[in-house]
């Protein structure tokens, strides 16, 4: 079974979340402060966004795109993202560059079960959205599972936007 195979399995469970990093051993994941870059054209504006928490998803390809799209793998300044329009999940980075340089590259996908973290929802924090791609832990966690993932199994290239726009 792929790596992909096999989170995709675990997804189908609906019992975990999946978080995605460069680095693969880490025991116990802590809280730290997340940052939201609120206007794309202006990347190192950063904001602040919401309390120091381990952040996660549901959706696999999302944690598996973090675990190789990220400045410990490509050393150039870069952005990049994911969201979703009309229920299609879609991922950008800022250049083509990006993509040259996650060629090769490998990244951990760490498994959690869901009941340890909560729906965020950076627009309605008190009430997030039915569905939300990201959840949240204000304690630390440990994984169930870390899966080593590469940049063949990264969404489909033509998933792949490029340039800042949202």
């Amino acid at each position: 079974m792929s790596p992909q195979e096999k989170l995709f399995h675990l997804e189908a469970t609906n019992e975990h979340v999946f978080h995605g990093s460069p680095d693969g051993n880490i025991e116990t994941l802590e809280p730290r402060q997340s940052t939201h870059i609120p206007d794309l054209d202006k990347p190192e504006e950063r904001i602040l966004d919401g309390e120091p928490s381990v952040a996660a998803t549901p959706h696999a390809e999302l944690a598996t795109f973090r675990a190789i799209i990220n400045r410990k793998n490509i050393p150039i300044k870069h952005t990049s993202g994911f969201g979703t329009t009309d229920s299609k999940t879609h991922f950008r980075v800022s250049s083509p560059e990006v993509l040259e340089h996650a060629k090769g590259k490998k990244g951990y996908v760490y498994v959690f079960d869901k009941k340890d973290f909560k729906p965020y929802d950076r627009e309605r924090p008190e009430n997030p959205r039915d569905g939300a791609m990201e959840w949240r832990a204000y304690t630390s966690v440990k994984p169930i599972e870390v899966v080593e993932v590469s940049s063949d199994d990264l969404p489909h290239t033509d998933k792949i936007e490029i340039g800042n726009k949202e």
